[in-house]
């Protein structure tokens, strides 16, 4: 915990300029503050998040960090994910943080992640250090539990969540990637990190099993190739030294591999929705909540 707290404050001095971000406001017990979006200088960009917190929460509490896809924006995400409500009730963090200019349409935000996508890619934007400094923001305005931060994201967002876990795996509980593919090479993390991975067998944008991105978003974002499920799968279980015997779990159109017995007690699980399109899971949609996937996989309720 203690080095965890040390390369996180270390990168906050680093990018001086920093303005701490707003504490929660008063309010009932079980509400959670909403704050305006909080902004941060990292080196010429000034960044913005928004953050969900518990008011009047004393003690150390996880943190939740979830990544927009390519062409959304922090809101859309909360609204999409639900993330804000469980986090209210089972009493954690929730950090929305905002990517840079996709394209020339206003509004179209994205992640530096890879191979993926557009202008933030292209102009090299630096992500990884806007993430590490929202963290050490957050952890001086809010009593963060350092050994339980976790990421989440969405398409891009979850490329940029496997992005932060190659490169600084050791500062994470763990990530949940949602129809994203393991686009950022080379990935050499220092630890075992817990993956989850959710993804639909008849998704066009980031295919299953890997390949081109569709015509529709090689013209928003740039073409480029994704890296299938299976190998994303193959890399973190040999990284995390996991058994190769999958556990499978569950029914079509939805089930799960589970693999055991992974190196100090991390996990990886992949869930599979048959003909699940490019979309965030809801029970309305592909029959089942990825928010509620996530919270169970890191233990948040």
């Amino acid at each position: 915990m203690l080095s965890r707290l040390v390369v996180v404050a270390a990168v906050l001095v680093a990018l001086c300029g920093c303005s701490p971000a707003a504490p929660a406001v008063d309010g009932p017990e079980a509400a959670l503050a909403s704050p305006p979006t909080n902004t941060i200088q990292v080196g010429d960009l000034t960044r913005s998040y928004t953050v969900r917190a518990p008011d009047g929460a004393t003690q150390p509490m996880p943190l939740l960090i979830m990544f927009h896809g390519a062409g959304g924006d922090g809101s859309r995400a909360e609204t999409t994910t639900g993330l804000t409500e469980l986090a209210e009730i089972e009493g954690f963090v929730v950090a929305y943080p905002n990517g840079t200019a996709a394209n020339s349409v206003a509004g179209e935000l994205a992640w530096n992640a890879g191979s993926c996508c557009g202008l933030p890619r292209s102009g090299k934007v630096d992500d990884v250090a806007f993430v590490l400094a929202m963290i050490a923001e957050l952890q001086t305005a809010y009593p963060i539990n350092a050994n339980r931060i976790y990421l989440a994201g969405y398409s891009n967002g979850g490329m940029m969540s496997y992005r932060l876990a190659c490169e600084h795996g050791e500062l994470f509980a763990g990530i949940a990637v949602v129809s994203g593919a393991l686009n950022y090479s080379p990935c050499e993390p220092a630890v075992a990190v817990p993956v989850l991975i959710v993804h639909g067998t008849d998704d066009l944008t980031v295919p299953y099993d890997g390949g081109e991105t569709n015509t529709r978003t090689a013209l928003r974002f740039g073409q480029f190739t994704n890296a299938s499920v299976e190998y994303a799968t193959s890399f973190w279980t040999e990284n995390d030294d996991c058994d190769r015997d999958a556990l499978v779990t569950g029914n079509p159109p939805i089930t799960t591999d589970v693999y055991p017995e992974c190196a100090d007690e991390t996990r990886v699980e992949v869930v599979t929705i048959d003909g699940g399109t490019h979309i965030w899971p809801r029970v309305d949609t592909l029959g089942v909540d990825g928010a509620q996937l996530v919270l169970d996989f890191f233990g948040l309720q």
